[in-house]
């Protein structure tokens, strides 16, 4: 074979080795990060049949950072080019390791942290106290649910697996395992938040 053809024969058998992502999958992480963009940040999704990655054309440079930083969080690779596209490579095994550690230690946080929640719940009620504002107990709730959720644990373990489908298998059953946490948390609070107003009014009789 020639030397020409032999490099590209072993450039594509290396881009096609990259385990390809879905291009409905990439819209839709890329249409979520860019949400508050005044316009539809997407215009064409594309899926390039020769190698099996996805082309995204953004509707500024702006939208395409933080699509591919939303791509990169999801652990999926790529890049950005100047003319606000998004040249997405496919699942990357370091960047799902970072996604399960974080998910792995968001699990470990949530499962010994009760006493905070219960502080936070206390504080998010009595701050609207303070400010002369009636709480409502769902409003309470749900900006400790928003503080749980925008955490974001820093990773200290993940399993040394380089198999992408087992890594997104593991990321599945730690993601389950974090949503139930969450779920436990905000009615932990609703219990500390009813005890809290309830000593707040003896106290005050």
């Amino acid at each position: 074979m020639h030397p020409i053809g032999n490099r590209l024969s072993i450039i594509q058998e290396l881009t096609m080795s990259i385990p390809t992502v879905a291009a409905d999958l990439v819209a839709r992480i890329c249409r979520d990060a860019t949400a508050c963009s005044a316009s539809d940040s997407i215009g064409v999704v594309a899926h390039d049949p020769l190698d099996g990655t996805v082309w995204v054309r953004m509707s500024s440079w702006a939208c395409a950072k933080e699509a591919l930083k939303a791509l990169n969080a999801y652990g999926i690779s790529g890049h950005d080019l100047e003319d606000s596209r998004l040249h997405v490579t496919g699942w990357d095994a370091r960047l799902l390791h970072w996604r399960l550690g974080a998910l792995l230690a968001g699990v470990d946080d949530l499962t010994t942290e009760w006493d905070a929640t219960a502080e936070m719940v206390c504080y998010h009620h009595d701050r609207r106290v303070d400010a002369g504002i009636e709480p409502d107990p769902a409003e309470v709730l749900a900006d400790v649910e928003t503080a749980l959720r925008s955490c974001v644990p820093i990773p200290h373990r993940a399993p040394h697996i380089q198999d992408v489908d087992t890594l997104l298998e593991l990321i599945t059953a730690a993601e389950d395992a974090y949503q139930q946490l969450i779920a436990q948390h905000v009615d932990y609070a609703e219990q500390a938040l009813i005890t809290h107003i309830v000593r707040a009014r003896n106290g005050a009789a």
